[in-house]
């Protein structure tokens, strides 16, 4: 069962998914998660504040969801790589796309950039413990450029496609794999 903090903060992701920075305040958030005006006032009394939960949502949903499968994957890694890349275009893309306006206004707002930092910092840690065990001489650089490539091929496919999850999944495997491959010895 879900809380009344996190049905306001699933519905405010999903606001940031359709409307943008611009459309995110209370009421919108109010009527996308079909409760009385002013709910969301309650629990998240000022922007920055529903901005910050939003944040902390997106970790809490990354860490809940795809950290499981990369840390005791069900396949090969590259199979898990592709998976989560696959995922965040289209059964999660409104995260995805909830992340890229938050990264967006991060660039001019210090105290989100930070809050960011954080997540992606902690993401990428679990990544890095992934990648040691897969032989990673350097877990830490290896995390962080598999995040950066996953990060740009999904940004990419949302752009300009491809919309289809197979021919998706079959877009990203070559350069996943030739990273994975290089910084592990094996894809």
């Amino acid at each position: 069962m879900t809380d009344r903090r996190t049905e306001i903060l699933d519905a405010a992701l999903l606001v940031l998914a359709d409307h943008g920075m611009r459309g995110l305040t209370h009421r919108a958030v109010d009527g996308a998660a079909g409760i009385a005006p002013g709910s969301t006032s309650y629990y998240f009394r000022s922007r920055s504040a529903l901005v910050a939960g939003c944040v902390e949502r997106l970790l809490a949903l990354d860490v809940e969801r795809e950290m499981p499968a990369l840390v005791a994957p069900r396949g090969s890694p590259l199979d898990v790589l592709v998976a989560v890349g696959v995922s965040m275009a289209t059964d999660q893309r409104h995260r995805t796309l909830a992340r890229y306006e938050l990264s967006l206004a991060a660039v001019r707002d210090p105290a989100l950039r930070a809050e960011l930092r954080a997540g992606g910092d902690t993401i990428r840690r679990l990544g890095a413990e992934a990648l040691a065990h897969l032989g990673a001489v350097e877990p830490d650089a290896a995390a962080a450029e598999i995040a950066a490539l996953l990060d740009g091929l999904v940004f990419t496919a949302l752009v300009r496609g491809p919309d289809d999850p197979v021919a998706l999944a079959a877009w990203l495997r070559p350069p996943l794999a030739r990273t994975l491959t290089a910084l592990t010895a094996q894809p």
